[in-house]
């Protein structure tokens, strides 16, 4: 007896693959830079439209340039620059009256110069009166033919860290006199002296300083007729 049978195939899977072919799947791909880009136009182009419509004053447009000396503008930089300019003129005049006048130009020196703090007052003065200074004396110094000045230097101390210490007079770099302390006491009025007559014009130097050649304070200052 022969066999009868019935066999039905399903290519369930063929079917699924072959579908998904027919009907693809949408991807959306956002170009950011173009949308960037396509925005910054149209708001280009909005910012030209407005500007069409409502344009600037003529006076807006013209810039005046503005002139900026120390912090000021406009009339008080003006104001300022023309101070300056009267400054330099003023200056240009005075260097014109001293070539014309050939007189010599007067620096002024500092009257003390104190390197350490033991140091308290030093000065070039008149007499000193009961170890105070006298009154200070006008640099340059100025001798009259025949004339003696006496000129003193006063140097008051506390708490020395030497024991000896020296008043150096000097006359264009050489020493003159020289003068010996000697400290016993935490506080010390130090004075010493020099006569000047119009032979001694030239420029001097007064030191004080301790046994090491160490300057504790000067006064340089020069001596005119």
């Amino acid at each position: 007896m022969a066999d009868n049978r019935v066999v039905i195939k399903i290519n369930y899977d063929k079917d699924k693959q072959r579908k998904e072919l027919i009907d693809p799947k949408m991807v959306t791909v956002w170009h950011v830079r173009r949308i960037y880009s396509a925005v910054a136009i149209l708001l280009l182009l909005v910012a030209l439209f407005v500007l069409w419509i409502y344009p600037e004053n003529d006076d807006e447009k013209t810039l005046k340039p503005t002139l900026i000396i120390n912090g000021n503008t406009g009339d008080d930089a003006a104001a300022v620059h023309q101070v300056a300019s009267e400054r330099v003129v003023d200056k240009s005049e005075a260097s014109q009256t001293q070539i014309d006048t050939k007189k010599p130009l007067i620096v002024k020196r500092p009257a003390a110069i104190i390197y350490d703090r033991q140091v308290v007052r030093a000065a070039l003065t008149t007499e000193p009166k009961k170890n105070e200074p006298g009154e200070a004396v006008n640099l340059p110094v100025s001798i009259v033919q025949n004339q003696i000045l006496e000129l003193f230097y006063f140097s008051q101390i506390k708490n020395p860290k030497s024991s000896i210490l020296f008043h150096r007079w000097y006359k264009n770099g050489q020493l003159i006199f020289k003068k010996q302390f000697e400290v016993k006491k935490d506080h010390a009025t130090l004075i010493s002296s020099k006569k000047f007559t119009s032979k001694d014009i030239g420029d001097w130097q007064v030191l004080l300083v301790d046994k090491n050649g160490k300057s504790l304070s000067e006064i340089n200052y020069s001596v005119n007729q």
